[in-house]
């Protein structure tokens, strides 16, 4: 022994660090003291360095940085059976948007207590809120309650309504009630949320989200583009989701969108683009040209619809350069935990592969980049954020462990996460919270949702009778 001490060990494991030249130590082990990794490496140097305050022993599972999930409409989970597909106006009393501006601060936090849960389920220890809450205290409280890390934005920072056309299911006037298409009102909001910043060590932090697609003008996007720059936070904003709301766009100022935020000077390597999923060849340039980021939402991706009239250009971006993370959008049919699967399969419908390892930078380090946290999150290195997970040796899925590469991107499922530790602090052991009643956090959920369709006058009814 050399007398050091740390406070976790982890041990025995099959450590996948992310690290720069991509390391995986097949005896792997990494230890931990206060909220950070002091040293990576092999189990038995370890072992033999360290005194721990608390062993975890992997038992050759693998272990891997917290995935990350670069965008999600955290509140959206509670819409899961709701609608058989949000963009459809005409089946129901209401309409996504109605749904949305029917929110509660206490729905707020039962939903966002209920995706927090599941993302430690699927091995992910944070995510990226754009701007859909309402009470950002509210699932500030719950985020931190189960123990997550996350960004948070103001709410729907529009000034603009036309490309509502394109979407008539994201439109309503209890949604523009509640969030007014204002530009007064987001100028003012525009730093709302970056106060949180002021503490380096807190969970939940702030940037700076516009809506887009069109919905903002170039003042408020030169606006917030300013903010985001003077506070040292990335903007991000929705852009090409849909071939329709490219073509109003174009119409109404004259250039289609990222040419258009590129001459606003909107559009640079500070710039995360949210979808990208229907961009003509000039914006195209004007990705590679800016050096902005993409964020992609696969399973949103074939929710709309769209693979006829959209060309896939995800694994060609990557190639020449452009940082892709991904997202999940919404947990509508899914969980976080389907978005690296989801993502696999489109690229094979458009025989265009991308690589298992592909993925996983997609969900660890570029998606640290996204959140401008690249420096403290996103791989297993000394001196940075010790956000781990810890996969069970025991699942069926984690075998055979030929390539484990492979596994963890495509084949290993939320079953297989055993140990979550977030900022340095286990929050998920032996496959349960260690910080809330999951049970309690799922009924609360299902309350909330129950209680949220009867006011606004929601049938939850399937389609089959179900018999008491």
């Amino acid at each position: 022994m050399n007398g050091g001490t740390c406070d976790v060990l982890i041990h025995n494991g099959l450590v996948l660090s992310m690290d720069s030249k991509r390391r995986i130590h097949r005896q792997g082990a990494l230890a931990i003291a206060g909220s950070r990794i002091v040293a990576v490496g092999r189990s038995s140097d370890l072992k033999d360095r360290f005194d721990a305050r608390l062993t975890v022993d992997a038992e050759g599972g693998i272990v891997h940085p917290g995935f990350i999930d670069a965008h999600n409409h955290i509140v959206h989970t509670s819409c899961r059976g709701v609608f058989g597909s949000i963009h459809d106006t005409g089946s129901s009393p209401i309409n996504f948007a109605d749904w949305k501006a029917g929110v509660t601060e206490a729905d707020e936090a039962a939903a966002t207590a209920l995706a927090c849960v599941e993302m430690l389920r699927c091995g992910f220890t944070m995510f990226i809120e754009p701007g859909s809450l309402f009470s950002t205290v509210a699932a500030a409280a719950a985020i931190e309650r189960v123990g997550l890390r996350a960004l948070v934005a103001p709410t729907y920072l529009w000034d603009r309504r036309e490309c509502f056309d394109a979407m008539p299911a994201l439109e309503s006037q209890s949604l523009m009630a509640r969030a007014p298409i204002d530009r007064a009102r987001c100028l003012e909001q525009l730093d709302a949320e970056l106060h949180r910043n002021d503490d380096p060590n807190a969970l939940v932090r702030g940037y700076v989200f516009v809506y887009g697609v069109g919905t903002g003008s170039p003042e408020l996007l030169q606006a917030a583009h300013a903010c985001a720059r003077g506070y040292n936070v990335p903007l991000h904003l929705h852009a090409g989701y849909v071939p329709e709301e490219a073509e109003i766009y174009r119409a109404l100022n004259g250039a289609c969108q990222l040419v258009h935020l590129r001459g606003l000077g909107v559009l640079d390597e500070h710039t995360v683009v949210v979808h990208a999923n229907a961009l003509d060849d000039a914006e195209e340039a004007a990705v590679r040209e800016s050096g902005c980021q993409i964020v992609w939402c696969p399973t949103a991706f074939f929710s709309l619809g769209i693979g006829g009239r959209s060309r896939f250009k995800m694994a060609e971006r990557m190639r020449q350069g452009v940082r892709l993370s991904l997202g999940t959008d919404g947990a509508f049919d899914g969980t976080p935990g389907d978005t690296m699967q989801a993502a696999h399969f489109a690229a094979q419908t458009y025989a265009n592969p991308i690589s298992a390892e592909a993925l996983l930078e997609m969900q660890t380090v570029n998606a640290a980049a996204a959140a401008g946290l690249e420096a403290e999150l996103g791989s297993l290195e000394p001196g940075k954020r010790a956000d781990v997970v810890v996969r069970s040796p025991a699942a069926a899925e984690a075998y055979p462990d030929n390539n484990p590469v492979h596994q963890l991107a495509l084949t290993m499922g939320s079953g297989s996460v055993d140990t979550v530790l977030v900022n340095g602090e286990v929050v998920f052991s032996g496959g349960r919270s260690t910080r809330v009643d999951e049970p309690e956090v799922c009924r609360t959920a299902s309350t909330s949702v129950a209680g949220r369709a009867q006011r606004l006058g929601v049938d939850l009814a399937g389609a089959w009778p179900i018999i008491d």
